[in-house]
């Protein structure tokens, strides 16, 4: 009896040993997001070849696109004026310019929570790359519909430069280093306020973000993205749902969509849309932002509360949970659904968004006129 007990805990020993060591991993990985080799395959072709991505219902589908030739044509003479003017920090009344928050070394954005003039802005600022595309969708709440009053709101604003568009023009002739630049660009040295602003408006509609690996990818150059990036793309298309809304060449779809988190730095609600429209439908709305360069351009939202691509994509996952100060300030976006996206997903969707980051601009930045 004794020996056949001793027997059956030598096989049992000898049986938990090699289930451990064929079972025990001192270090587990999360599996692969999907099979990098066959995700390459299909995505190595063009575009309308790849596999179909996941759209809602309701939303007009419109895939992803190569960054497009900016369209924009003016006199170099109207661009060069223009340009002095966006830098030239005599237009406002408190020492800033147009460059002051739209600063090309930092991807024409000033990096802050919410941009600062005069005062202190309830908004963070949006980036001014690509602002061509965005005609009458200016502003996160698109109250301003052609370029010209959007720099004319700016430069009047009593918290962002302080200007008087009134007095403007008989402050820029009293600097003579203008007259040939006015001459240049119109024909004689008349300056008027619609001068100045149109030439403003003509250098904001030449700044585009450059190509990126992705616009590379799209191109042909099917290395042009890694595998954790290129199941990125797979997932922003697909399970992320992201492309719903950012969508095209510039990843927006244009509309206006309500995700929460509508109290302001200051803890007042921020009406978004509804300020431009008054319809009630919009209220808490703002416009979807483009994501070329997204990763170069934190803090997120209109509000700047939400400080890097992760804490977004943590958010988007989660179905925007609404806790502590923030809050719901209209009806949430149909669009806003929890995703269920594992850790390693939301990794890649995040290395993707970084596959849409180019240099940084190379803008050499004017003499001003004396």
């Amino acid at each position: 009896m004794r020996k056949t007990t001793l027997l059956y805990g030598f096989i049992a020993a000898l049986c938990w040993n090699a289930c451990g060591k064929s079972t025990h991993d001192p270090s587990p990985k999360e599996p692969p997001v999907v099979d990098s080799r066959s995700l390459r395959e299909q995505y190595s072709s063009s575009w309308y070849q790849w596999p179909k991505a996941e759209w809602y219902d309701g939303v007009t589908a419109k895939e992803l696109a190569a960054l497009p030739d900016n369209p924009s044509v003016a006199d170099p003479a109207l661009i060069t004026l223009g340009k002095a003017l966006f830098f030239d920090n005599r237009l406002g009344n408190g020492g800033n310019s147009c460059a002051s928050c739209h600063n090309p070394e930092t991807y024409w954005h000033d990096q802050k929570k919410v941009a600062t003039g005069i005062g202190t802005h309830h908004r963070n600022t949006p980036t001014m790359e690509n602002v061509w595309y965005l005609a009458g969708n200016l502003f996160h709440d698109g109250r301003a519909t052609t370029y010209m009053d959007q720099i004319a709101e700016a430069i009047e604003s009593p918290i962002e430069m302080g200007g008087n568009l009134e007095t403007l023009p008989w402050a820029l002739q009293q600097i003579k280093g203008y007259t040939p630049l006015f001459t240049q660009a119109y024909g004689d040295a008349h300056i008027t306020k619609e001068r100045i602003l149109e030439a403003i408006a003509t250098f904001s509609k030449t700044i585009s973000s450059e190509a990126t690996p992705f616009d590379a990818f799209i191109q042909g150059q099917y290395s042009a993205l890694n595998d954790q990036q290129l199941s990125g793309l797979h997932l922003f298309r697909t399970k992320g749902k992201c492309i719903n809304c950012h969508n095209g060449p510039f990843f927006t779809d244009l509309q206006y969509h309500n995700l929460g988190y509508a109290v302001d730095w200051d803890g007042k609600l921020d009406h978004g849309r509804y300020e431009a429209t008054k319809q009630e439908t919009d209220r808490g709305k703002f416009r979807t932002p483009g994501l070329r360069n997204i990763a170069n351009t934190a803090p997120y939202w209109h509000n700047g509360e939400i400080a890097t691509l992760h804490e977004v994509i943590d958010l988007l996952n989660r179905g925007m949970p609404h806790t502590g100060r923030q809050k719901v300030n209209g009806k949430l976006s149909e669009l806003v659904r929890p995703l269920q996206l594992t850790a390693a997903e939301q990794q890649a969707i995040i290395a993707f968004l970084q596959a849409l980051s180019s240099d940084v601009p190379q803008m050499e930045k004017p003499v001003l006129p004396e």
